[in-house]
């Protein structure tokens, strides 16, 4: 049978020939008070007015009849259509055989739910009841100034109902995918619950937290788009599978069509050029041991990697892009422990995104010893895996490091998850045009 590697048609010793030389004492304290005793006037209005909208997501397991996971969700029009994340009910989707999702009310009322629609890119799922008949909550036409109070609301914990007051800090501007920054604690089990403006008008929903009240919204806007298009008549979730499939072979194409057309610049790495932070696909850090005076020879990197995975399940995330470099220099005399270590660092690389065997096939892989137009030789690894479910999307894996000077090296590696192989290929090319020892 051919090979993942073939299907590709990835000819290491082309890609190698594009090595080419191209590179912010009394106003204070009136200022923390004042606000304070409006910002909990707001919070007890808006817990009234909305208490009654906001409703406890529950997957229960369908064998021993008891919740598995809870989140949050919120009725958005009069016919019971309700919304919550997607990584609230996603064993719905895998394993609808074992579990099925119900809601209750904050005043006691339970109900089962069915899944009508996904949007796994922004984590947003659409439910509907068909045994209630709540007010539905306000979607805001535009997102907040920055620094205006914000209040989620949600069930932390398995605690209640509770509302959060926090404030807005606009739009993330290292994440491609929307994402609103909220100061205030999100807490497990407000997934999926609205988060209101003063007026009580949906601005996004709950999905994300990184502690330290540091929270992450789904902008309103992509709510909108995603009951708009639920609302067309070709559109729903008949297979969710292929609806899913659908979403990711969509964004894909459309964030390297993006990434693909701007303009790539380069940095210098030792004595080597690689390629620079592409906002707001990925950020960049680096590091060295250059202050390190015990240190045997030294080594300087710089990491680049996306900030927004799509949540598939539990176990298996996709979306991100990851890209590393290494520059490592030591005296003639060391080349062996250099050796030894470039060696085991050549090992220590790993896929940028976490699945199973369940969800994809096992790393097919291709290495070679190439050369290049600068004189330069290189070992060069390609490896690759398909998702199971999701036909034409892959998982690619490409290292390369020099092996023709013992005492200095450069490594150059990226990953890309959920990629089509044409994609791929174009990154690959440009990639390597940005990132090499000239």
């Amino acid at each position: 049978m051919e090979s993942l590697i073939n299907l590709w048609s990835f000819e290491l010793s082309k890609l190698a020939s594009l090595l080419t030389p191209i590179r912010w004492l009394m106003l204070c304290f009136l200022g923390f008070h004042v606000p304070a005793f409006s910002e909990a006037v707001s919070a007890r209005e808006l817990f009234s007015d909305s208490k009654q909208s906001i409703l406890q997501i529950r997957v229960v397991d369908i064998a021993s009849g008891s919740k598995s996971a809870i989140g949050s969700g919120f009725v958005v029009d009069n016919s019971g259509l309700i919304v919550t994340n997607y990584h609230v009910i996603e064993r719905e989707v895998s394993q609808s055989d074992e579990y099925r999702v119900e809601y209750f009310t904050n005043a006691g009322q339970a109900g089962d739910l069915r899944l009508v629609d996904v949007d796994v890119i922004n984590d947003l799922a659409l439910l509907q009841a068909t045994d209630i008949q709540l007010k539905p909550l306000i979607l805001a036409a535009q997102e907040p100034e920055v620094g205006m109070p914000v209040y989620a609301l949600g069930n932390p914990l398995d605690l209640g109902l509770t509302v959060v007051p926090g404030t807005y800090n606009g739009i993330l501007q290292g994440s491609y995918h929307p994402r609103m920054h909220f100061t205030g604690s999100i807490n497990s089990g407000m997934s999926g619950g609205p988060a209101l403006d003063a007026e009580g008008r949906i601005i996004g929903i709950n999905v994300a937290s990184a502690g330290n009240q540091v929270g992450f919204l789904v902008p309103v806007g992509q709510l909108q788009l995603f009951l708009d298009q639920h609302s067309k008549p070709d559109k729903g979730a008949a297979d969710m599978e292929a609806r899913i499939g659908e979403q990711l072979i969509e964004d894909q194409n459309k964030k390297f069509s993006e990434l693909l057309d701007m303009q790539w610049q380069s940095i210098s790495l030792g004595e080597a050029e690689v390629l620079k932070e592409l906002p707001p696909f990925v950020k960049c850090w680096g590091g060295s041991n250059s202050s390190d005076e015990k240190s045997q020879f030294l080594s300087a990197d710089r990491t680049c990697r996306s900030q927004d995975d799509i949540y598939l399940n539990s176990r298996f995330n996709t979306g991100s892009m990851e890209y590393q470099f290494f520059w490592l220099q030591a005296d003639q005399l060391q080349s062996w422990r250099f050796y030894t270590y470039y060696e085991k660092l050549f090992q220590d690389f790993v896929p940028g995104n976490r699945a199973s065997e369940e969800d994809v096939t096992n790393f097919e892989c291709e290495d070679r010893f190439t050369g290049s137009s600068t004189g330069r030789q290189y070992k060069t690894v390609l490896c690759v895996r398909a998702y199971k479910d999701y036909p034409d999307l892959y998982d690619v894996l490409f290292l390369q490091g020099t092996v023709d000077d013992s005492a200095k090296a450069f490594v150059s590696h990226f990953t890309l998850a959920g990629v089509s192989k044409r994609n791929s290929q174009q990154f690959a090319e440009r990639f390597m045009e940005y990132s090499q020892w000239r």
